[in-house]
């Protein structure tokens, strides 16, 4: 049975991009994400978050969130330096309502105007 569209918890999904030495995958992404919801805000504030990673290409992604907590999650996005023992670093590019407008505002635009990785790389590590 279908919940009807006013019943529904509204989501909000952040497009992001990942900045990092060494190609991370999906479960070391979500096990980080995860710890790092749990660290900040504890058990209570993650059930309230309720993330979820809906894609990830190992260098963007679009992750899932309540509509009041995309503040919380963006910071626990911020909170997240190091995978495996390297440096990461994660931008949200943006917010939005929708998987296809997050895929179509931010993440495709960037693929597009997209700059050399290394210099990048080195420019956001170096500082």
């Amino acid at each position: 049975m279908k919940t009807m569209p006013t019943l529904r918890e509204k989501k909000r999904y952040l497009a992001f991009k990942i900045i990092s030495e060494e190609t991370i995958n999906r479960r070391e992404l979500t096990g980080e994400l995860l710890d790092s919801i749990c660290l900040l805000f504890g058990d209570t504030g993650a059930s309230e978050i309720n993330p979820s990673l809906m894609s990830y290409d190992g260098r963007y992604g679009i992750l899932r969130c309540q509509k009041d907590r995309t503040s919380e999650t963006r910071a626990a996005l911020a909170c997240i330096n190091k995978v495996r023992g390297g440096r990461v670093s994660i931008m949200v590019l943006g917010i939005s309502g929708t998987v296809k407008g997050a895929m179509e505002k931010f993440i495709q635009q960037r693929l597009v105007k997209e700059p050399e990785p290394d210099k990048e790389l080195q420019e956001h590590l170096n500082h």
